[in-house]
């Protein structure tokens, strides 16, 4: 990971508010339909990579009680606000210390993995990449949910928004200008939908798949370990 995670440290106790503020609660519902995605395929080992305070980690708990997750992110904060809102939730996560590009797991350990709004933070996405298809169980999903660039009319106006009023909410609460600059930054550098999926079966997923939510402002990827 890049020197984000000491950013994501810094921003870790407004990080769920500010999520589902300046997403305007769009972002419980992406989660939502990607782990209803990723729970299609059945299995009962789950990891979350760079799963920040645990949101994406809880729905798989929430949509199937009795699975197996385990939320692995860089950044100790924020693990730290998933650990408490575990405790209020009275559900078990297993919760990691790590980064996407070594995941500290054996080889087919999981029946499915999820990376919510993080693979383009990763130094290496190829090596990440690479890992998440190693430790994945054949016939195993990986499914990832990443922001984009939306088009027309509606990119023109959220673009707006994206890169002038989003950064200055940000910072507004959070007192951190950094982060929230770096967010639409960021979206900008991450490859289109179609060359991203490419980037998959390069290391070896098949059927590869993308679907749009809320009118482009995110993707949601899902692929196949042969």
């Amino acid at each position: 990971m890049p020197i984000t995670h000491h950013m994501f440290n810094r921003i870790s106790r407004w990080y769920d508010l500010l999520n589902h503020l300046l997403s305007a609660g769009q972002d419980i519902i992406w989660r939502r339909k990607a782990v209803e995605r990723l729970l299609e395929e059945g299995g009962d080992t789950f990891l979350d990579v760079a799963s920040g305070t645990g949101d994406v980690a809880f729905e798989i708990l929430r949509q199937k009680p009795n699975a197996q997750v385990t939320a692995l992110d860089p950044a100790k904060n924020m693990l730290l606000v998933a650990k408490r809102k575990a405790a209020k939730k009275r559900v078990k996560l297993y919760l990691v210390l790590g980064q996407g590009e070594k995941l500290p797991f054996r080889d087919k350990s999981f029946d499915g993995i999820t990376i919510a709004f993080g693979i383009r933070n990763v130094v290496d996405r190829n090596a990440t990449l690479r890992e998440f298809h190693r430790v994945l169980r054949d016939n195993g999903v990986v499914v990832i949910l990443e922001f984009s660039k939306p088009r027309g009319l509606f990119g023109v106006i959220y673009n707006l928004y994206f890169h002038k009023i989003l950064p200055f909410l940000g910072w507004l609460i959070s007192k951190d200008k950094e982060a929230y600059s770096y967010l639409p930054n960021s979206v900008e550098k991450f490859p289109k939908p179609s060359l991203f999926a490419k980037e998959l079966m390069e290391v070896g997923f098949k059927r590869v798949m993308f679907e749009p939510y809320t009118m482009g402002i995110c993707y949601c990827y899902k692929a196949y370990k042969a």
